[in-house]
């Protein structure tokens, strides 16, 4: 093992210790129903299509209902599949988390907001059954890299918008979450002339992208930014030839007006799949995020 790796995985260890003491506290030994990996749990018909997720529930109960943590699959929004997080999720269950991975319907077939709604049903469904899985509904974080991170990134901004339909499925339950945490996400501010020929148009809105103006401010999370929205953990290369890094600034820069708690990691040489391409500052951007995600844990 290289010194570098060395070092990593003794951080990662002391992050996870620290995690794990903030949420196990109070832990019993008596056995609980709810342990380990349950897939395809159902939440719902949104259009005929049948939603669900994937939940992994740790092996100890803690008297405190459990934070949540909810990755969110990529794929360039044609592609992939929850079940793809399973062994991530698995693994911070580990930490004390409930976490959870939840599909959404795909283009071409379905275009914007669907994707977005999916998420929203998901979260709603998890408050929903706060009691049933010993969950705390105002500690649900985000998270996801890609097209998964611009989901993340959406929900965490429109958790007070009525701009989107809740398919009459768990209605009185908001979808607001508590931190949000994005790598490599598309989240440009898509009514800018510079986005017309950005694959995200065509993929989410379809047609005549440079037409469907009002289409394109609905799918720019800059659109929804309030005083009310969560904390971001946000990270992207300099160098990604797929989704401009020049998305992330500009996001950032607009949290920044707004005063929002925002921490923000840009990798020298870094393209789309930071692990692949710059591991050093992928190493160091996985250690930020662990301290993040113990951080809005508590």
């Amino acid at each position: 093992m290289s010194k570098s790796m060395a070092v990593l995985s003794i951080q990662y260890m002391v992050l996870s210790a620290f995690l794990l003491s903030l949420l196990s506290c109070g832990a019993i030994d008596k056995p609980q129903s709810l342990k380990g990996l349950y897939e395809d749990l159902p939440i719902g018909e949104v259009d005929g299509v049948p939603l669900s997720i994937n939940i992994a529930f740790p092996d100890k109960n803690p008297v405190k209902p459990r934070p949540v943590l909810v990755m969110i699959h990529g794929g360039g929004f044609v592609s992939g599949d929850k079940s793809s997080k399973n062994t991530q999720i698995v693994k911070l269950s580990k930490l004390g988390f409930v976490a959870a991975s939840a599909m959404y319907r795909l283009s071409p077939e379905y275009k914007f907001p669907a994707a977005v709604d999916d998420i929203k049903v998901a979260i709603r469904y998890l408050k929903a059954n706060a009691e049933k899985y010993h969950i705390d509904p105002e500690r649900i974080i985000v998270t996801g890299a890609s097209a998964g991170g611009y989901l993340a990134v959406m929900v965490g901004v429109t958790g007070n918008s009525d701009a989107f339909s809740d398919y009459g499925l768990y209605s009185g339950v908001d979808s607001s979450v508590h931190a949000v945490a994005a790598q490599s996400a598309p989240v440009g501010d898509f009514s800018l002339e510079k986005y017309n020929d950005s694959p995200m148009l065509t993929r989410l809105a379809g047609g005549d992208t440079a037409g469907l103006s009002a289409v394109r401010v609905a799918m720019s999370p800059v659109t929804y930014l309030d005083s009310s929205d969560p904390p971001f953990f946000l990270s992207h290369g300099d160098s990604d030839p797929l989704v401009p890094v020049d998305m992330t600034r500009e996001f950032v820069r607009e949290l920044d007006k707004q005063g929002h708690d925002v921490e923000y990691y840009e990798v020298k040489g870094g393209d789309h799949s930071l692990n692949k391409s710059a591991p050093e500052g992928a190493k160091f951007v996985f250690r930020k995020y662990l301290a993040f995600l113990a951080k809005w844990a508590q």
